[in-house]
């Protein structure tokens, strides 16, 4: 794969990173509207999915006016899907998933800790998250493809990209992605989950990846 395309797929990492990670901010957004996120999204996939996933976007971002009320209800999607109180309708924890009894920090947990401290990855913790948020883990990916870019030599850059989605995101992040479209009120994370799910389909064929095969409990 090319140095340009790596980039645009660490371009997408960061951009899912920051609007899974933390709840919205009028800047994250104005900045996505002023920089015409949806015109420039790299095209991966020209799927009817990819494309109504920029449809909803863009819905979103045109009726964007930045404005308390729309900020609010946005922080409040947010916190429903992702973060609480109680159980997020679209938890972003894989243990949530792939635990029987859907515990944080349990077994996927632990390996996911295993393969970062294997891999001299450093995981800067600014809040009580357990490392297999989906946000985190899209900013690792970031990382990851960032260093491939820069030493395409290296083969082991690549292998632990496919050893990071294969093993700890793919199996159970499509999942969260679709409950995160299924409940989602606004367009801003319609769009998102479906854009996220497409950029992951993406890697998976164009690296050739074979998820594990794991239950999932969610």
């Amino acid at each position: 794969m090319n140095i340009e395309k790596l980039q645009d797929l660490q371009a997408i990492a960061n951009v899912l990173h920051s609007v899974l990670t933390v709840y919205p901010e009028s800047d994250l957004i104005n900045t996505f509207k002023q920089q015409d996120i949806v015109e420039n999204w790299p095209k991966l996939l020209a799927t009817d999915p990819d494309n109504k996933g920029l449809t909803h976007l863009k819905a979103y971002i045109d009726q964007w006016t930045d404005n308390e009320e729309e900020l609010l209800k946005l922080k409040l999607e947010y916190g429903v899907l992702f973060y609480g109180p109680g159980t997020p309708l679209a938890a972003p924890w894989g243990s949530a998933y792939t635990s029987s009894s859907q515990l944080l920090n349990d077994h996927s947990t632990i390996t996911l800790k295993r393969f970062y401290a294997a891999n001299n990855i450093n995981i800067d913790m600014k809040m009580n998250e357990p490392v297999d948020h989906i946000g985190l883990i899209f900013a690792v990916l970031s990382f990851l493809l960032n260093k491939a870019a820069e030493e395409p030599q290296q083969v082991h850059f690549q292998k632990a990209i496919n050893e990071l989605l294969e093993q700890h995101l793919l199996p159970w992040a499509y999942r969260c992605l679709e409950l995160a479209y299924t409940h989602a009120e606004t367009d801003y994370y319609r769009g998102f989950s479906i854009l996220a799910r497409d950029y992951l389909l993406y890697l998976e064929q164009t690296f050739e990846l074979t998820p594990k095969k794991i239950a999932i409990y969610r």
